[in-house]
């Protein structure tokens, strides 16, 4: 009996198409119920129905269930309306039909295209009919996006969610009016930002004031159809450097802001501001001209101190966390030296106290931690190599007289092998006997040979440990590593990740770790533990 599943599939822009009724939900799937209903062997399992959803790739909702219910043995056919409703990327489309389903045993019919995997195999036709289906996905992308670069050359913005600032006018298609509210609260950004504020500083004013961030204030208070699940609502500094770098809050519309190198990716590259094409007052101005250019001169001036002056990214970046909230330490500036004087809790320094604890740690006191931390794991790794050492002798000699008396039972073997058949040629065995004799010597010697060549492994195991020790300590544990040697190579090679906590504790954890290894009845640790955990109390460790 065969368990029939029902894949029909509708983009947005088929969807908008009066004519295109036959491409609807409805109509795909009564199609393949009337078809289902011809066969008597056949019955009806699920319906994967993805509604509104492009055929240009196949992470698709429904898709994606279906897939998993054939992984699940719940249905063992598949039905769509034609080839197009599967997908309309050709490689994609391709694999699934040539490979993915056949491998599965997965009955695949396509009505209109009159294919039935049972009856049919799938064809050089079907397969120009996918890249047919492909060439009108990439001529559907190209008149979407020039349609859209058209609008907006006119002036018109045809995103669907407006800026925080701006409404859509309910009276002019694609055309923006000012939210009092929010563009006032655009306006203090700016003038705080002109005022020196940084954008973590304006970040805690407005979290203190209660100001609502722009994915929660759309959300809750404009009541529009918006995805907002995550955080805890806050404004944060890409929110606010995103309003920084607008030219919209000018006033101007750009034609495009990002290029795709092709319709079938969805990575995007974002268009530098000097080089994105604008279309000047198409709608109400929040900031001046000359205020946004000189904001965008002042953010140029100004970078985030994840790179050191070099341009080089800063010693501990990727690797340093807060212990209480896991949010990257970043570097803190000190106005009163003009200067960083340590790593400071992201958090903390975006969103406040209220928020996460003041977790602070010096340069010097960091770098102290953990350079005596990468110490003892060195100092434990010696340790462990002069016992491996000693342990490999210990067991060579072993080995040694194993493989020995190994080899001589081969050789043994070999002689009565060649003694039996010459007296089967001598006729003092019988050819039966001869044979017996020849089966059991070299069943005997494949054993012996099998064990050597175990023996041979367990000694290049043992070889290997013990060569991976000794250059990771011909690298790095030659004499003693000071904080002149703590590089960002050195870190990058040792250090995994590294959590501070507000009473100075540090967890570092390495890239190498520990690992108890069997050799015979002994065993012997090959790595260090991956976690330390080091204090600094009154200049004791």
């Amino acid at each position: 009996m065969y368990q029939a599943g029902i894949y029909c599939r509708v983009s947005m822009e088929e969807k908008k198409k009066e004519s295109e009724y036959s491409n609807s939900i409805h109509s795909q799937i009564q199609m393949a119920r009337d078809y289902i209903a011809e066969w008597d062997d056949m019955e009806e399992k699920k319906v994967y129905a993805d509604d509104g959803i492009s055929g240009s790739d196949f992470e698709r909702t429904e898709f994606r269930r279906m897939l998993a219910d054939i992984e699940l043995g719940m249905i063992n056919t598949v039905i769509f309306k034609d080839v197009s409703r599967l997908g309309r990327e050709h490689i994609g489309t391709n694999y699934y039909l040539g490979k993915y389903f056949p491998e599965k045993q997965i009955r695949v019919i396509s009505i209109l295209d009159h294919y039935d995997s049972e009856v049919g195999i799938y064809n050089e036709m079907l397969e120009i009919k996918t890249v047919l289906d492909d060439m009108y996905l990439r001529d559907t992308s190209r008149k979407i996006r020039m349609a859209i670069q058209t609008k907006r050359s006119m002036g018109e913005y045809t995103s669907d969610q407006p800026p925080f600032g701006y409404v859509k006018s309910k009276n002019i298609h694609n055309h923006l009016e000012e939210d009092p509210y929010a563009a006032a609260v655009v306006r203090r950004i700016y003038r705080m930002y002109l005022n020196g504020l940084g954008c973590k500083r304006i970040c805690r004013i407005l979290n203190d004031d209660g100001i609502f961030c722009p994915a929660r204030y759309k959300k809750e208070i404009l009541k529009v159809d918006y995805v907002w699940d995550t955080g805890k609502g806050l404004w944060t500094s890409s929110a606010v450097s995103g309003i920084l770098k607008n030219p919209v809050y000018t006033g101007a519309v750009a034609i495009r802001k990002h290029e795709r190198p092709s319709y079938k990716l969805k990575y995007k590259k974002a268009i530098p501001l000097e080089k994105m094409e604008l279309i000047a007052n198409a709608h109400e101005a929040i900031v001046s001209k000359e205020d946004f250019d000189t904001v965008q001169k002042v953010r140029k001036d100004r970078r985030v101190s994840y790179f050191d002056k070099n341009r080089e990214p800063h010693k501990y970046a990727g690797r340093l966390f807060c212990g209480k909230c896991k949010t990257a330490m970043r570097k803190r500036y000190l106005a009163s030296k003009n200067d960083f004087d340590g790593y400071l809790c992201g958090y903390h320094q975006k969103a406040g106290k209220n928020y996460c604890e003041l977790n602070h740690v010096t340069f010097e006191k960091l770098d102290k931690l953990v350079v005596f931390a990468i110490n003892q794991q060195m100092k434990q790794r010696r340790s462990d190599m002069k016992k491996l050492q000693v342990l490999c002798a210990h067991k060579q000699l072993d080995q040694d007289s194993r493989i020995a008396r190994l080899e001589e039972k081969i050789e043994r073997n070999l002689e009565y092998q060649k003694c039996a058949h010459e007296r089967f040629m001598d006729e003092v065995l019988s050819k039966e006997e001869y044979l017996e004799l020849k089966r059991t010597y070299k069943k005997e010697n494949k054993r012996y040979q099998k064990e050597l060549l175990e023996l041979w492994q367990e000694e290049q195991r043992r070889q290997a440990d013990l060569d991976e020790t000794r250059i990771w300590l011909e690298q790095f544990g030659n004499g003693i590593i000071t904080v002149k040697h703590l590089t960002r190579e050195v870190l990058m090679e040792l250090v995994d990740e590294i959590y501070v906590y507000p009473d100075q504790k540090l967890d570092i954890y390495f890239n190498f770790s520990a690992e108890v290894k069997a050799y015979g009845t002994e065993t012997v640790r090959t790595g260090c533990s991956n976690r330390a955990c080091v204090r600094e109390t009154n200049g004791e460790r």
